[in-house]
């Protein structure tokens, strides 16, 4: 095996690279950006294999890579505007999953946040700023940034489930929620 690569990698990688594929094509349906978002995620877990071996989730941490790359990517091709929907590129008549809809009731709710909360939720969220480099900026310590930052969340649910009728299942996971205010 290549001295450049860790076992906990490459274990990892067979058992989630299929998957995150799947959700890269399906979020920005161009195979060749899949691809590159693919390699740089690889990139990251092998330049962070001191860490990355310790992860009690590694999928989650793949799963961040790509999402923040990827947005990255749409952002800079001009594609991902704040507040808009992406387009998902599921066939027409393919049923788009709660979750995925909910961003238009997100952007709605946002403005209606106290300002505090809509800055830590638009940077650290949307944004996809670390939580380290926001504390740094403003100042914070990590622990008060993330204290913060579950509030925010906390509060932004609250209004969700009363602007957008948002539903959770018995497991607590998103079941539904109307698309459009009422």
């Amino acid at each position: 095996m290549n001295s450049n690569k860790a076992p906990c990698i490459e274990a990892a990688w067979q058992k989630h690279h299929r998957e995150l594929r799947l959700f890269l094509i399906k979020h920005c349906s161009d195979q060749d950006m899949a691809d590159d978002v693919l390699q740089h995620a690889y990139t990251q877990a092998l330049l962070n294999r001191s860490t990355f071996c310790q992860l009690a989730s590694p999928k989650a941490w793949l799963f961040q890579v790509v999402k923040h790359q990827l947005i990255d990517h749409q952002r800079r091709d001009g594609r991902l505007v704040f507040g808009e929907v992406p387009e998902s590129g599921a066939p027409d008549g393919a049923s788009i999953p709660p979750i995925d809809s909910l961003a238009g009731c997100i952007a709605r709710a946002l403005p209606h946040c106290n300002a505090e909360d809509h800055d830590i939720l638009r940077q650290c969220d949307i944004e996809g700023v670390r939580q380290a480099d926001y504390a740094r900026h403003k100042g914070l310590s990590l622990s008060a940034t993330k204290a913060r930052l579950r509030r925010a969340r906390q509060r932004l649910r609250k209004r969700l489930i009363a602007q957008c009728g948002i539903v959770f299942d018995e497991q607590g996971h998103l079941c539904c929620h109307r698309a459009q205010d009422e």
